[in-house]
């Protein structure tokens, strides 16, 4: 807890910016929403309450604070549910699933601290303002494509080389992630039934930015192909459904 009180600390405006990141744990086109914080520390309050009560003690205000906070976390300690000045209620839980089918077997990982608001908490936030939705894109994007034996960048490529993509997110992981090369089918779309494409099966670089890998023997001279991206790699988080990205253009091998 700082020492310091800021006076001047200017109140924020009941608008915030919501971003919406596409959830990779359910099909179709869902998102769950993040409301952007805007952190307010105990100075700030200590501010905000001398404003309004003029006269206010900021040094005993932090001292009540710091008596608080340790009362609350040895409250915890020894068990306890703590209800904090009616705001709601911090509370412990088992952390993680719960191990083995009896009681005698059951394995528990550990303890972690919730936080159940109260209804009075819950109205607070009833009068805040959307100001600006955003979108936040998670799946990798693909980018530029070089022939590394060649050096030159496009969708034509050397039989047997070795291919550089350079993008976003694209850190392939997963056991069905990786690099393939999708036949095309009569609306020159990649064909539906995946034991058709072709694996790149040695990732020479698998970075967030790059990856490059050789290409497979089994590509034909002068067919056109999809380059999909498979992973469920996601700022470290591993979805249960794999992104796939298909790349805008077709390519081909060329000996």
């Amino acid at each position: 807890m700082s020492n310091t009180t800021v006076i001047d600390f200017v109140d924020s405006k009941a608008k915030g910016t919501v971003t919406l990141i596409a959830n990779p744990f359910v099909e179709g086109n869902k998102y769950y929403a993040k409301f952007d914080r805007a952190t307010v520390n105990i100075d700030n309050l200590i501010a905000r309450i001398q404003k309004k009560e003029v006269g206010t003690d900021a040094i005993m205000a932090k001292h009540f604070a710091s008596l608080f906070k340790k009362e609350i976390l040895e409250a915890l300690a020894r068990g306890e549910a703590v209800n904090f000045v009616d705001l709601g209620t911090f509370y412990i839980a088992p952390v993680g699933a719960v191990t083995g089918n009896t009681p005698e077997t059951a394995e528990i990982k550990g303890f972690q601290v919730k936080f159940t608001p109260s209804k009075l908490t819950n109205e607070a936030v009833s009068a805040v303002e959307i100001k600006k939705i955003s979108m936040s894109y998670t799946a990798p994007i693909l980018g530029t494509m070089t022939d590394l034996y060649t050096g030159v960048a496009g969708t034509t490529f050397t039989a047997g080389k070795s291919v550089r993509i350079e993008g976003t997110r694209l850190i392939v992981s997963g056991n069905e992630g990786g690099v393939y090369f999708a036949p095309l089918d009569e609306d020159d779309e990649p064909v539906k039934d995946e034991t058709q494409w072709i694996k790149a099966d040695s990732l020479i670089r698998n970075k967030a930015k790059i990856l490059e890998f050789f290409l497979p023997s089994e590509l034909v001279v002068g067919t056109p192909y999809c380059i999909v991206l498979k992973t469920n790699h996601s700022g470290g988080k591993k979805p249960k459904k794999l992104y796939s990205v298909v790349y805008s253009e077709k390519v081909t091998v060329k000996t």
